[in-house]
C-alpha cells in the first residue's frame, strides 16, 4: 500500500512540477562534507530529488564540533535559513539535526520534515509530530552477533557457557553513546560482559585497541570525530596488533574489522527523498508511518582474519565482499 502511494504521489508531483516553479528542498545534515555516512545519505537523496526540486544543503558539522553550544548555534542558523528561504520540505539527517533543530524549532511547524539516520529509536524526540515522519537507523546486530558466536564457539577454549568479554571502541559522541546503550541493552547478559571505550584522540584509540586484545570480541566502530586520526597508521597498527575477533557496522571501517555488516546510508537518503516527493505531491507526514532501514552490506577482511584460527561459515564467506586480498 505504501509503495502504491509513493508511485501515485511521484506521478502527481511530476505532472505538477513540469508546469510550475520547482519546489524548495532543504537538506540539513548533522555532520560535514567528507564524512562517509553523511556523503552516502546525500548521494541517495540527491539521486531522487535532483531536477525535481531546488536543493539547498546545510551542514551542522557536529561530528567535528560536539560542544552543545556550537551545535545549538548551528541549529539556530539552520532555523533562520528555514524562516528566510521558506522551503517546501526539510530533510533532517541524523540525531543532532533532530535533537537540536527539529524538536525545539519545527515541532508541529508549518514546514513538513522528513528525518533519517536517527539511531534505533525516536523516543527521545517524541516523534511523530503532525508535520514530521522519517526513517530510523538500525544496525544488523542480530546476524552480526550470531556469526561472532558461531566463530567463537567453534574454538575449543571458548565453549558455549564461557563468559565473553566484548570491548567496544568508538568516538566520544552522542550517537556513539546511543549506539552503545542499545547494543548493551540487547546483548549484555550473564554470558557477555561489555567494556566500553569512548575516545577523543588517536592515541587513546590505539591504547583502547591494545587493551581490547585481552578480550574475546572487539567492536571497532566509528573513527569520525577522533582527534589526530591517521587512516594509514591505524591500518598498520591493527594489522600488527589485532589478534582478537573484531566486528563492525560501518563500511568505511572494514579495514579495522575482521567481519563487517554495514548499514547503507544511501537507503536513508533515498527513502527520505521519496517521502519528501510524496509530501510535495500533497501527502501529509502524519499519513506516512515511521520506517526502519532494511539493507546492509557484508564484508570479510581475510588479511586480519588470517591472524587467527577462527573459522567463519562458508555461506557467509561466499556472500561477503572481500577486503585485504
Amino acid at each position: 500500500m505504501f509503495r502504491k502511494m509513493m508511485v501515485v504521489g511521484c506521478l502527481l508531483f511530476s505532472a505538477v512540477s513540469g508546469a510550475t516553479e520547482l519546489p524548495r528542498c532543504l537538506l540539513v545534515y548533522s555532520y560535514h562534507i567528507g564524512y562517509a555516512w553523511n556523503d552516502g545519505i546525500d548521494r541517495g537523496a540527491t539521486q531522487v530529488l535532483e531536477g525535481q526540486c531546488e536543493i539547498r544543503r546545510f551542514y551542522m558539522d557536529s561530528k567535528r564540533n560536539p560542544e552543545p553550544k556550537y551545535i545549538e548555534k548551528k541549529a539556530k542558523d539552520a532555523y533562520a535559513l528555514i524562516e528566510q528561504w521558506n522551503p517546501d520540505v526539510v530533510i533532517a539527517a541524523d540525531d543532532n539535526a533532530s535533537k537540536f533543530l527539529v524538536v525545539p524549532y519545527l515541532k508541529d511547524h508549518k514546514t513538513p520534515v522528513v528525518f533519517c539516520g536517527v539511531n534505533w529509536t525516536t523516543e527521545a524526540y517524541g516523534y511523530p509530530f503532525s508535520n514530521v515522519t522519517g526513517m530510523i537507523e538500525k544496525a544488523p546486530l542480530e546476524p552480526l552477533f550470531i556469526l561472532a558466536e558461531q566463530a567463537l564457539s567453534a574454538e575449543p577454549s571458548m565453549q558455549n557457557d564461557t563468559l565473553r568479554h566484548l570491548h567496544f571502541i568508538d568516538a566520544d559522541r552522542l550517537s556513539s553513546h546511543k549506539e552503545y546503550d542499545r547494543i548493551r541493552e540487547h546483548f549484555e547478559n550473564d554470558r557477555m560482559q561489555f567494556h566500553p571505550y569512548f575516545v577523543e584522540t588517536f592515541k587513546q584509540w590505539k591504547s583502547a585497541f591494545l587493551e581490547a586484545q585481552q578480550g574475546d570480541l572487539v567492536m571497532v566502530l566509528n573513527s569520525a570525530g577522533i582527534s589526530g586520526w591517521e587512516q594509514a597508521e591505524a591500518e598498520r597498527f591493527v594489522a600488527k596488533y589485532g589478534t582478537t575477533l573484531s566486528i563492525g557496522m560501518y563500511d568505511w571501517m572494514r579495514e579495522f574489522n575482521m567481519v563487517t555488516m554495514a548499514k547503507e546510508p544511501e537507503e536513508q537518503g533515498e527513502w527520505a527523498a521519496e517521502v519528501a516527493q510524496m509530501i510535495l505531491a500533497g501527502s501529509s507526514p502524519a499519513e506516512i508511518p515511521i520506517a526502519s532501514n532494511r539493507r546492509w552490506n557484508s564484508f570479510v577482511n581475510r588479511r586480519l582474519l588470517s591472524k587467527t584460527e577462527l573459522v567463519l561459515p562458508d555461506t557467509f564467506i561466499q556472500r561477503a565482499q572481500k577486503v585485504g586480498e
